[in-house]
C-alpha cells in the first residue's frame, strides 16, 4: 500500500467511525420506539402485563446486546484493517527511507518556503554538505548566488504550482567548495489530504561526467570538422593540380602522337623513294654482279623492315588515340590467308608454307584489310623465328562461335612466363644484342588490339614438339 492509498483508507475509516457514532443510538432508539408502540403494546393488550414484562426482558436482554456485539465486531474489523494498513505504510516508509538514504542521487525535500528539510547520503557525496550544514538552508544555496539563481528558483516553483512536477530538467549547481556540478533535476509536489501548502520532493542526479563527455565529443566533432575541411581543401588543391598535370600530359601526349605521325610520314616518303630506286636499279642495270645482287637484297630487306616499323608505329599510335577505323563485313578468311601466303612466298621463296584447303568454313564478321594485316604480321614473325628451310604451318577450323586460324613456327618456343606478355606493347622476349631476330615489340601488340576491336581474341602456346603456335579467333557472321 502506497502513501496515497493509505491516506484514502484512513479517510474512509474516519468517515465510518463518525457515521457509527451517531447512527448506533439512533438505531437503538428507533427499535425501542417501534417495539413499545407496536409489538409491546399488542402483547400488553392481548396477554396482559405479565407477558408484556417477560417480553421486555427478552427484547432488551437479547436484541440490544446482539446489536451492540455486531457493532463492536465490525468496529474491531475496521481497527484491524487500520492497523494492518499502518504497518504496511510503516514498512513502505522504512523501505523508501532506506532507498533514499543509500541512493547515490541527492534526494531531499523542501518546505513551502523553499528551505531544505531533509538530506540524504547521496547529497552529501555529490555536494559535500553534511546534513546539519544544509538543513534549513534555502535551495538557492545549491543553485548558486545572484539574480540568476533566484530567477531559476522562482521558475521552478511556478512550474510546481502549475503542473505539480518538473522532470529531467538540466541545471548547474555548486558544491561546498564552489565547484560546478551539472545535475538533472526532478521535483514533485507532495499532495496533502487537508489541502495545506505542499512540500516538494527533489532528486538531483549528477551528470557532470556525462556533460564532460558530451563536451569532449562536441570538441572532437568540431576538430574533425576542421580536419575534414582542411583535408577537403588540400584535396581540392591536389585535384586542381592533378587536373593541370593531366591537361599538360594530354597536351604532351597529343604532341607526341602528332610528332610520331609527322615523323612516320616523313620517314615513309623517303623509304618509298628508296625502295623504288632500288627496284629501278635492279631492273635497269645491264650487268649485275654477285656483290651488287647481295647489296640490292640487303637494301630491299632493310627498306621493307623500316616500312613495316613505320606502319606498326602508325597503327599503334592510332590505336592508343582511339582513332582506329574498322569496316567489318562478312568475309571468308581462307582467301585472305591465301593472298598473304602468296605475298610471303614471293619474299621468302626458300620458306615452305603449308596452307590446307578447307572448303565450307563459315564467314566471319571482320575488316578484310585489318585481318590481312594481322595474318601478314604473324607470318612474318613465324618466318623470322624459324630456322632456314623449316616449314611454317597454317591451320583453319571452326567451332560454334568463331573461326580459328593457327600459325605454327619451328623456333625454340617461348618461356611459359612470356606467353601472355608477348602481346604487350614494346615487350621483347630477348631484348639484348644477341637476339637472333630484331624487332620493336609493336607488331603483336597491334595484332591483339586489331583482333580484340573486332570481337575476337588472340593467344600463343608452345607446341609439344617444337616451335610456337599463334592462334586468332574471329566471330562468325550472323
Amino acid at each position: 500500500m502506497n502513501a496515497a492509498n493509505y491516506v484514502e483508507h484512513s479517510l474512509k475509516l474516519r468517515h465510518r467511525l463518525a457515521t457509527l457514532r451517531w447512527s448506533l443510538p439512533v438505531v437503538l432508539a428507533v427499535l425501542a420506539v417501534l417495539y413499545e408502540q407496536g409489538l409491546g403494546r399488542w402483547i400488553h393488550d392481548t396477554f396482559g402485563a405479565s407477558q408484556y414484562f417477560d417480553l421486555d426482558i427478552l427484547f432488551y436482554a437479547t436484541i440490544v446486546p446482539l446489536l451492540a456485539f455486531l457493532t463492536l465486531t465490525q468496529l474491531g474489523r475496521w481497527l484491524d484493517q487500520k492497523e494492518g494498513a499502518e504497518q504496511h505504510a510503516r514498512a513502505s516508509q522504512q523501505w523508501l527511507a532506506a532507498i533514499t538514504t543509500t541512493s547515490a542521487d541527492a534526494i531531499f525535500s523542501l518546505d513551502t518556503q523553499g528551505r531544505i528539510e531533509t538530506w540524504n547520503r547521496g547529497g552529501e557525496m555529490i555536494f559535500g554538505y553534511r546534513r546539519e550544514e544544509i538543513v534549513d538552508q534555502p535551495f538557492t544555496r545549491l543553485l548558486g548566488t545572484g539574480e540568476a539563481a533566484e530567477a531559476e528558483f522562482r521558475w521552478l516553483m511556478a512550474e510546481m504550482r502549475q503542473s505539480g512536477q518538473v522532470r529531467a530538467y538540466e541545471t548547474t549547481c555548486h558544491d561546498s567548495t564552489g565547484r560546478l556540478v551539472w545535475a538533472s533535476l526532478t521535483a514533485i509536489r507532495m499532495e496533502t489530504p487537508d489541502k495545506l501548502p505542499a512540500n516538494v520532493s527533489v532528486i538531483l542526479r549528477d551528470i557532470t561526467e556525462r556533460k564532460r563527455r558530451e563536451e569532449e565529443v562536441q570538441k572532437l566533432n568540431v576538430n574533425l570538422g576542421e580536419q575534414v575541411a582542411e583535408r577537403t581543401r588540400e584535396l581540392a588543391e591536389k585535384v586542381e593540380a592533378l587536373a593541370r598535370a593531366n591537361a599538360e600530359l594530354h597536351k604532351l601526349d597529343q604532341m607526341r602522337m602528332e610528332f610520331v605521325s609527322i615523323v612516320s610520314h616523313q620517314i615513309r616518303a623517303p623509304l618509298t623513294n628508296m625502295q623504288g630506286a632500288v627496284e629501278r636499279m635492279e631492273s635497269d642495270c645491264a650487268a649485275v654482279n654477285l656483290t651488287c645482287k647481295r647489296m640490292f637484297d640487303v637494301l630491299s630487306q632493310q627498306t621493307n623492315r623500316l616500312d613495316r616499323l613505320v606502319s606498326d608505329v602508325l597503327s599503334a599510335t592510332r590505336i592508343d588515340a582511339g582513332e582506329i577505323v574498322l569496316h567489318p563485313e562478312p568475309i571468308s578468311i581462307l582467301p585472305v590467308a591465301q593472298q598473304i601466303v602468296n605475298q610471303v612466298r614471293a619474299r621468302a621463296s626458300d620458306r615452305p608454307i603449308h596452307l590446307p584447303t578447307k572448303p565450307g568454313l563459315p564467314f566471319v564478321f571482320a575488316d578484310r584489310e585489318r585481318v590481312a594485316e594481322v595474318i601478314s604480321n604473324l607470318l612474318d614473325n613465324a618466318d623470322k623465328y624459324s630456322p632456314p628451310g623449316k616449314p611454317v604451318e597454317i591451320d583453319l577450323r571452326a567451332d560454334e562461335t568463331g573461326v580459328i586460324l593457327c600459325i605454327r613456327d619451328r623456333g625454340k618456343g617461348l618461356p611459359a612466363a612470356d606467353l601472355d606478355r608477348i602481346f604487350e606493347k614494346f615487350y621483347r622476349v630477348n631484348g639484348g644484342d644477341d637476339q637472333t631476330a630484331y624487332g620493336y615489340g609493336l607488331g603483336l601488340y597491334v595484332c591483339r588490339k586489331l583482333i580484340e576491336a573486332q570481337g575476337g581474341r588472340i593467344w600463343a602456346e608452345n607446341h609439344p614438339d617444337e616451335g610456337t603456335i599463334f592462334s586468332m579467333m574471329l566471330p562468325i557472321a550472323r
